[in-house]
């Protein structure tokens, strides 16, 4: 067996535990709480403004019920618009409002500083290395997921 195995185990499955645990009770910013879902959502719509609702439901590979419970939340809470597209009634276009925007901004900003944070004791092999670990990650997620 690998000599850091049983450890990176270990972590690994406090990392998973504490994302669950964190979606459960949500996220709290200012007087919102919010699920890694919403932020998720919030993210993708931050990225590319009219955004179509059936476009996040394909990305996330979801459910139609639970995206769409979310995205309903996040226009309740004032975070993101939803209007009907101009070409096709049938299609539902979103965007962040002022105020999805702001807290996007401020979820980015404290993101950073975590990063920052945990990445400064690091070496640029070491820093790498961690990025060799997560890139092995997603390729394998994706090769499961075909």
């Amino acid at each position: 067996m690998r000599t850091y195995y049983i450890e990176i185990k270990t972590y690994m499955e406090k990392l998973i535990k504490n994302i669950a645990i964190h979606d459960k009770k949500e996220i709290p910013f200012d007087e919102l709480t919010l699920g890694i879902i919403d932020l998720m959502i919030l993210k993708t719509i931050g990225v590319e403004t009219d955004k179509k609702l059936f476009e996040i439901i394909k990305d996330f590979d979801m459910d139609r019920n639970s995206l769409v419970a979310s995205v309903n939340k996040l226009q309740q809470q004032g975070l993101i618009s939803k209007r009907k597209s101009q070409r096709d009634k049938r299609v539902q276009v979103l965007n962040l409002t002022t105020k999805g925007k702001k807290l996007l901004e401020e979820i980015n900003h404290k993101e950073r500083g975590y990063l920052n944070t945990l990445l400064k004791d690091f070496s640029f092999n070491e820093e790498r290395a961690i990025l060799k670990f997560l890139v092995k990650l997603d390729m394998l997620n994706k090769e499961q997921n075909k």
